[in-house]
């Protein structure tokens, strides 16, 4: 007799469009975390690390927040050599041997040499 209820629920599993939603939205929260809050003198430090970066030529390790939803993003980590600093878009070139990308300097978490 369990058998059969067994099946009767088992092969049926109905999932209403608000469910689904619901699910899905909880699996693609899941695995972000908030924007962490720097104090101004990390930023300060992880700033001259980058403008050092591009005077003495020396690669660095640079962490940053990447937004996916609203306040919630996931991390990036990278090494390089700062190339270039655009001042008016607050952003740098970090280059190393296979790939270069621009990074926003609001974004940075953590700069280390």
């Amino acid at each position: 007799m369990a058998k059969k209820i067994d099946d009767l629920f088992g092969a049926s599993r109905w999932v209403l469009p608000e469910q689904k939603a619901a699910i899905l939205e909880h699996n693609a929260v899941r695995g972000l975390v908030e924007r962490p809050s720097i104090d101004e003198d990390e930023f300060g430090e992880m700033c001259f690390r980058i403008y050092d970066s591009t005077q003495y030529d020396y690669a660095i390790n640079v962490k940053w927040f990447v937004p996916s939803k609203g306040c919630l993003g996931t991390f990036e980590e990278a090494w390089g050599v700062v190339r270039e600093i655009d001042a008016t878009r607050k952003r740098f070139k970090l280059v190393n041997d296979w790939d270069s990308r621009w990074i926003n300097v609001e974004d940075i978490v953590s700069v280390t040499k």
